[in-house]
C-alpha cells in the first residue's frame, strides 16, 4: 500500500503544456499544489516515472518527474525549475491566494443614505462631536467624523446608542446596541 503524505493542497488552475522525451506537446492544467508537488488536470496522462518539461503560465519551465497517474489526472515532482524552486513556489502560492481569495462580505442589511446626514454623537463621558451620516442600516451606521473615537467606545448617534465596531479616516462604523425596527430605515430615517 503506498501512503500519501498529508500536505494541505491549495487550489490553483493555470494552463501548462507538457513534453518529454519520448512524448509529443500535450496541454494540462494545473489543479492545485503542495510542498510535495503539483497535480495537473489533462486528457493526456503520462506513466508513473516519466520526466516532463512542463510551461506553467506565470511560473516558468519546470523538470518534473511524475509520481501519480490517474484517470485524466497527474501529479508530478519539482525536479528542477527556470527559476530558483524557492521564487516558484512563492509565485505559485501568491497566484493561489488570488485565485481563492473569498469575495467580500455581502452586507446581512441593505445601506441607505438618509435625507438627514447631518448628527451630533455624544460619548459616555458627554463629550459631543458634530458628524454627518454616510450610511445606515437596521444594525448600524458610518458616520464622518472630525476627529477619532477608539473602537469599542460606547456613544449615542442622535438619540440611538451604538458603540463604535471600527475606525477608517474621518469617521467611523458603529454598530446599534439593538438593531432599528426594519420600518424605520429609509431615507427619512433621523437618529
Amino acid at each position: 500500500m503506498i501512503e500519501r503524505r498529508a500536505m494541505t493542497r491549495v487550489k490553483l488552475v493555470l494552463p501548462a503544456l507538457c513534453w518529454g522525451k519520448a512524448r509529443p506537446d500535450f496541454y494540462a492544467v494545473t489543479d492545485d499544489v503542495t510542498g510535495f508537488g503539483i497535480r495537473f488536470k489533462s486528457a493526456t496522462v503520462p506513466a508513473v516515472g516519466e520526466r516532463l518539461t512542463c510551461s506553467i503560465r506565470h511560473a516558468g519551465s519546470i523538470e518534473t518527474r511524475v509520481i501519480r497517474a490517474e484517470k485524466h489526472r497527474f501529479a508530478v515532482r519539482v525536479l528542477r525549475a527556470e527559476y530558483p524552486l524557492r521564487l516558484v513556489a512563492r509565485n505559485l502560492v501568491s497566484l493561489a491566494n488570488e485565485q481563492n481569495a473569498r469575495p467580500p462580505a455581502e452586507r446581512a442589511a441593505p445601506r441607505i443614505v438618509p435625507r438627514e446626514q447631518e448628527v451630533v454623537v455624544t460619548t459616555a463621558l458627554g463629550a459631543t462631536i458634530p458628524g454627518r451620516v454616510l450610511n445606515i442600516s437596521v444594525s448600524g451606521a458610518a458616520v464622518s467624523l472630525d476627529r477619532p473615537l477608539a473602537v469599542g467606545t460606547l456613544i449615542m448617534i442622535g438619540n440611538t446608542p451604538a458603540k463604535v465596531a471600527r475606525a477608517f479616516d474621518n469617521g467611523i462604523g458603529a454598530a446599534f446596541l439593538s438593531p432599528l425596527a426594519d420600518g424605520r430605515v429609509g431615507p427619512e430615517v433621523v437618529l
